[in-house]
C-alpha cells in the first residue's frame, strides 16, 4: 500500500531548484492506515508492518508511525502491528518474508520494497500493482508493474504475466471474487 502525492521542479531557470517535500496530512494518514489495516484484517495472519525511515525523517514519518501505531492500531484490535525502519525492512523481505503480510510504507519507500518483492520472486516483469480509492469515490487504476516495455516490444520477449495478475486484481477489486481466484489460479499455475 501506498500514498501517491507531491513533488515540485523549477529546472532551466537561473533560480533552478528542486524540491521533493513529503506531506502527510492527518487525513492522508489516517485514510492509507484505516485501508491497510482493513486490508490486514481480512488476511489469515491479521498482521502489517507500517515501514518509514522516521529515524531520519522526524515529523513527517514520525506523525506517520504515531498515527499508525497509538490510533489507528487501536481500532483494529484484533490486527497485530510491528514498525521497521524501511533499510531494515529491505533485509527482512529478503531473509524473512514469511514474516510479512500486510506492508503499509510511504510511496518513495514502497517504489523500492515493490521492485525488490518483485525481484525475489522471479522478476519486476511479473508484477501487479494497483492505485486504489479506499472510498470508491473515484476510479482505481491498475496495471502491471513493468509499464509498458517498449524495448521488447516486437521481440517476443514479452511475459503476460504481469498483465493477468493485474486483471485478477482489478476483478478482484470489482467484485468479480470467482473470476479473480480463476486467472490468480492460472498465474500460479504457470508460475510453479
Amino acid at each position: 500500500m501506498r500514498v501517491t502525492v507531491g513533488a515540485a521542479s523549477y529546472a532551466g531557470k537561473p533560480w533552478e531548484v528542486a524540491t521533493d517535500i513529503s506531506i502527510f496530512t492527518r487525513h492522508g494518514v489516517e485514510r492509507i492506515m484505516k485501508f491497510a489495516f482493513e486490508a490486514a484484517r481480512s488476511r489469515a495472519k491479521k498482521h502489517i508492518t507500517v515501514a518509514t525511515k522516521s529515524n531520519a525523517q522526524r515529523n513527517g514519518l514520525v506523525v506517520w508511525d504515531e498515527i499508525a501505531a497509538a490510533e489507528v492500531a487501536a481500532q483494529f484490535p484484533d490486527v497485530t502491528c510491528d514498525k521497521m525502519l524501511v533499510d531494515a525492512m529491505t533485509a527482512r523481505v529478503v531473509l524473512t518474508p514469511e514474516s510479512l503480510d500486510t506492508i503499509v510504507p510511504t510511496n518513495l519507500h514502497a517504489g523500492i520494497l515493490s521492485d525488490l518483492a518483485s525481484a525475489l520472486a522471479g522478476s519486476i516483469g511479473i508484477a501487479p500493482t494497483s492505485n486504489l480509492d479506499p472510498t470508491r469515490e473515484n476510479p482505481s487504476m491498475f496495471e502491471p508493474v513493468h509499464g509498458s516495455a517498449f524495448d521488447i516490444a516486437g521481440k517476443d520477449l514479452a511475459n503476460p504475466i504481469a498483465t493477468f495478475w493485474t486483471v485478477a486484481e482489478m476483478l478482484s477489486w470489482l467484485g468479480q471474487k470467482g473470476a479473480a481466484a480463476e486467472l490468480l489460479e492460472c498465474v500460479e499455475s504457470v508460475c510453479k
